[in-house]
């Protein structure tokens, strides 16, 4: 095809694809500056954008994670570089994270739609078809399902190149060389879909090294030398592939190579390639058959079904649409005809089908990958969008063929008019039910604003210097509230220069500090959160069960005598406590001021100990048979305090070991108890203090922990 023929039609295909993805969104006035998705995983999303535009990359975010900001680096975004990369360059112009989404979020539609088409009409597939073919593509079940929350993975416009690769790998017969690579200019754009792979998702990337083997091992032939060959094209792109993902991961290889390793970060299990693993039946079911009429069995069979069915990532994720399941079903019977097909593409395709089919069903190759390789790759359901695109171009080639063997030119305009009516059903029947992107956005624009008129009246009250804590304290991320694990990220999506307790890194130190401090009584919490900078309370009610935010805000209004400013929608309080704060650094000097503040930076963590008990004047927690101190300290040097009053529940004596830096020191426990006052100096880093004990566990059937000693009247102390 000619450059400028190519070019208007691909200008066709960009104001089709935006015309109809602007009446199937139904977007006809815009919100620009609210993102599409103002819940759950949309606002990770947002907050990562944010990130870029305040930071210039999604790192570091010295704004959230106070008091000592957040370091991403844990975090598998590496290999979603490109997209952060596209938010990147619209921020350049655009400047508002919202509109960049809202930009990005319209923009992928025309941009698959583009992509898919440029690939069909390399297949030599006509004009007609090729553009409905994309658009049944672009307009997918899974996208829609996907949406913004799920963003990068509705982002799969690549997959049309790398099918395109994938055929150029299986046809080709020259032997390769280095040489001969260099000279070929055309290998360049080898070399650069295979650059962006391992940049556009973890998933789609490893889904396209599965398809590469299984298009070597299709071409295996013992009895041809060009077997070895292949091997080294294969090696060569996976080659390519894995420097690429190598240079993206050098920062985050350096960071884990520097710190230790997070205990505490998310892991994957093999059984959950199982949970969310590709069930075939899903690939034909579509939430609209349930308003099918005068099929009630059906409909409650269906129902049943989908309901109680634990696998999968929702009801229409996999849905493959009218065109895919008659693709799909296509490929499948050629699996018995492979004597009778000569096109090398339909040879492709039902090769690739059925190999997706095996990898990604439950049970199949994906679950003992998880077992044998690594459970990182777990949502193998992932893969339906490669089965949709396989199946959607079988069928375009199979159209494109029967189209050729026309001769009548009124035969086919007729054929043209039956596919053009059959792809706009299908079409219209991939779109799922209320679908309405304004709709959407109209349902959070209350809450947005509301949020929006809130954080930038607290972002007033502060000025350029506020450090606010948020309640609750919640891990990020996957925290395991669902929908509501990112909702704390409202504070710093609508301010500028406010810091935020939530977002640290769980397992890091900015996570430890705020899991340590929320379990102190109000008033130590208040106290130390001041010394260290904090001057504002924040409390999102919406993530507390049965109104349990009322003690902690009549707690903190009784102690600071602060007023609590509440959000017009009644969902977030604040209170200001730079009056407060003043009080409590009065009594200190500027010198002394500064030495609280490190000493309360300090994080202590325990393992083993219980939480604290109390019975009229009596305080006292229980401790398993060991259990330890950990002591992350800043400073080159302190001291830690340990006094407490120690008990077991037997008259005769038992040992209390107490072993820190290769020293082990007894002290004799029974029943009548015994005061330990013992301080320990402190190095940079962690400090370990390991405690155990030769006493009988108590006797205590209804009591399901495993108690040892009771440390009662227990005070800690940094120096």
């Amino acid at each position: 095809m000619k450059k400028n023929k190519i070019l208007k039609e691909l200008s066709i295909v960009f104001i089709l694809t935006t015309i109809l993805t602007m009446i199937i969104l139904k977007i006809n006035y815009m919100k620009f500056s609210m993102p599409p998705a103002y819940t759950g995983d949309g606002l990770f999303l947002s907050y990562n954008v944010k990130n870029i535009q305040d930071f210039g990359w999604w790192f570091k975010n010295p704004n959230v994670g106070a008091p000592f900001g957040e370091e991403l680096y844990d975090f598998p975004f590496y290999f979603d570089s490109l997209f952060l990369f596209i938010f990147k360059i619209i921020l350049i112009p655009v400047k508002d994270w919202g509109k960049a989404i809202n930009i990005f979020f319209i923009g992928i539609f025309p941009l698959t739609s583009m992509i898919s088409y440029y690939v069909m009409r390399k297949f030599k597939i006509n004009f007609l078809i090729s553009i409905l073919g994309s658009l049944c593509f672009t307009f997918l079940p899974y996208r829609f399902f996907r949406g913004a929350g799920h963003f990068y993975l509705s982002c799969y416009f690549l997959i049309p190149l790398m099918v395109l690769f994938l055929y150029k790998f299986y046809i080709d017969e020259e032997d390769f060389s280095i040489k001969k690579f260099i000279k070929n200019r055309k290998n360049l754009y080898s070399v650069l879909i295979l650059s962006l792979i391992p940049i556009s998702g973890i998933y789609y990337a490893f889904f396209f090294c599965f398809f590469l083997m299984i298009v070597f091992i299709s071409k295996i032939n013992l009895k041809n030398k060009r077997t070895l060959n292949n091997l080294y094209k294969l090696l060569c792109c996976y080659g390519i592939m894995f420097f690429i993902g190598f240079l993206i991961y050098i920062p985050g290889l350096i960071y884990k190579i520097s710190v230790e390793k997070n205990l505490e970060a998310p892991i994957r299990f093999a059984k959950e390639s199982d949970m969310y693993s590709l069930t075939i039946s899903r690939l034909f079911i579509s939430p609209k058959y349930m308003n099918i009429p005068g099929f009630e069995k059906i409909k409650l069979s269906l129902q049943d079904y989908l309901q109680y069915l634990p696998r999968g990532e929702g009801t229409g994720v996999e849905y493959l649409g009218i065109i895919g399941i008659i693709g799909v079903l296509y490929l499948l019977l050629m699996l018995f005809n492979k004597n009778k097909i000569k096109d090398k593409k339909i040879i492709l395709l039902k090769n690739l089908n059925i190999s997706s089919i095996l990898l990604g069903t439950a049970s199949g190759f994906g679950l003992i990958f998880s077992i044998l390789v690594s459970a990182q790759i777990r949502a193998y359901a992932r893969i339906s969008v490669f089965i949709a695109y396989f199946s959607i171009l079988a069928v375009c080639f199979l159209l494109n063929k029967l189209n050729k063997n026309l001769k009548n030119n009124l035969h086919k305009k007729i054929f043209s008019i039956l596919v053009v009516v059959l792809f706009s059903l299908a079409i219209l029947e991939q779109i799922p039910d209320n679908l309405n992107y304004e709709g959407a956005k109209i349902t959070h624009l209350k809450e947005f604003q509301s949020d929006r008129k809130f954080i930038n009246s607290i972002e007033k009250m502060l000025g350029n210097d506020g450090m606010v804590f948020q309640f609750p304290y919640h891990k990020f991320p996957e925290g395991g509230l669902g929908p509501q694990d990112y909702q704390l990220f409202k504070g710093y999506l609508h301010s500028k220069k406010v810091k935020w307790s939530f977002g640290g890194y769980r397992g890091r130190k900015s996570d430890n500090w705020n899991e340590m401090v929320t379990s102190l009584p109000m008033e130590q919490l208040l106290k130390k959160i001041i010394l260290v900078g904090f001057n504002g309370i924040y409390i999102d009610r919406s993530m507390y069960k049965n109104k349990e935010y009322v003690i902690i805000e009549n707690e903190i209004e009784n102690i600071t005598k602060a007023k609590p400013y509440v959000s017009d929608d009644n969902k977030l309080v604040f209170f200001n406590l730079i009056d407060y704060s003043n009080t409590i650094k009065s009594k200190y000097s500027k010198e002394q001021l500064l030495n609280e503040k490190d000493k309360n930076l300090v994080i202590i963590m325990e393992k083993g100990i219980y939480e604290l008990e109390t019975e009229n004047n009596r305080r006292w927690r229980w401790t398993e048979k060991e259990f330890e101190f950990i002591i992350l300290n800043e400073k080159e040097n302190g001291k830690f305090t340990l006094e407490t009053d120690i008990f077991s529940e037997y008259p005769e004596n038992s040992e209390l070991i107490i072993e820190y830096n290769g020293k082990k020191q007894k002290v004799i426990v029974n029943n009548r108890g015994v005061k330990l006052k013992e301080s320990f100096k402190l190095s940079r880093g962690k400090n370990i203090i390991k405690l155990s004990t030769n006493t009988k566990k108590v006797n205590a059937p209804k009591d399901k922990r495993k108690l040892y000693l009771r440390f009662e009247n227990i005070e800690t102390n940094i120096e």
